[in-house]
C-alpha cells in the first residue's frame, strides 16, 4: 500500500466549532446597526414606475420642443403625447400591476408586447406624408444621416427608461423574468420613441419606421435578453 492511500483510510478529526469569545464577537458585529425595512408595494413601484416615466418623457418633450416646435397645433400635439402616456401607462399596469405569480395572464402581456409596437408602427405609417424608395433613401445623404441621429437619440432615451424601470423592479419576478423584461423595454422604448417622434419634423416614411420605431421594437428584444439577469431573484 503506497503512502498516499494510508492516507486516504486515516479518518480526518472533526473541525473545532470556533470559541464563545468569537462567536459572540462575530454575532455583534453581524448585528449592529440592522434595522427592519419593508420592500415598497406593488402598487408603489407601478406609481414610482409611471411617475419616473412621465418625468422623462415631459422632459424629452420639453427639449424637444425648444428645438422643434410642433409642427401641428400644440393642443392637439399635447393630445397626442397624452394619449401616448396613457397607453405607456397601461403597459406598466398590465406588466406588474399584481405581484409575481399572480400577474395576467402570460397570452395578455404577450398580446401587449406583440400589439403595441404594431400600433406604434401604424401611428407612424399614418402620420407619414412622403415615402422615398430604397434607392433614394439610401442615395441622399441627409435622409440617411437624420435617420440614424433620430434612431440614436431614440435609442438612448428609451435605454435610459428601461434601465431605470429595471433597476425599480430588480430581482422581482422569479417565474417570467424574459416576458417581463420584454415588458420593461417596452415601456421604457415607448418613453424614448413617443417623445422622439412628437418632437422630429421629418415626416417620411422610411425615417419614421427606421429611425422611430425600430428602436422600440429593438429595446424590447433587449429587455427579453436582459430579463433573466435583472429580474430574476
Amino acid at each position: 500500500m503506497t503512502q498516499g492511500n494510508r492516507l486516504d483510510n486515516l479518518s480526518w478529526p472533526a473541525p473545532r466549532p470556533p470559541s464563545a469569545e468569537l462567536s459572540r464577537s462575530i454575532a455583534e458585529h453581524c448585528q449592529t446597526g440592522l434595522k427592519p425595512s419593508r420592500p415598497a408595494s406593488v402598487h408603489t413601484r407601478v406609481l414610482v414606475s409611471i411617475a419616473l416615466s412621465g418625468i422623462l418623457f415631459g422632459t424629452l418633450l420639453v427639449i424637444g420642443w425648444r428645438r422643434h416646435p410642433p409642427h401641428t397645433a400644440v393642443g392637439i400635439a399635447l393630445l397626442g403625447a397624452l394619449l401616448w402616456g396613457v397607453i405607456q401607462a397601461s403597459v406598466l399596469i398590465v406588466g406588474f400591476g399584481r405581484p409575481p405569480g399572480r400577474r395576467g395572464s402570460r397570452l395578455l402581456r404577450w398580446g401587449v408586447v406583440g400589439i403595441v409596437p404594431v400600433v406604434f408602427f401604424a401611428h407612424l405609417t399614418s402620420a407619414a406624408t412622403n415615402v422615398l424608395s430604397l434607392e433614394q433613401f439610401f442615395v441622399v445623404p441627409r435622409s440617411l444621416r437624420s435617420t440614424v441621429v433620430c434612431g440614436v437619440h431614440s435609442l438612448l432615451f428609451g435605454a435610459l427608461a428601461s434601465v431605470a424601470l429595471f433597476a425599480l423592479w430588480r430581482r422581482s419576478d422569479p417565474f417570467s423574468p424574459r416576458l417581463t423584461g420584454a415588458v420593461t423595454g417596452l415601456a421604457g422604448g415607448l418613453v424614448g420613441a413617443i417623445a422622439l417622434d412628437m418632437t422630429c419634423p421629418s415626416l417620411e416614411a422610411m425615417h419614421l419606421w427606421l429611425g422611430h420605431g425600430l428602436t422600440l421594437v429593438t429595446l424590447v428584444v433587449a429587455g427579453w435578453f436582459a430579463g433573466r439577469r435583472w429580474l430574476a431573484p
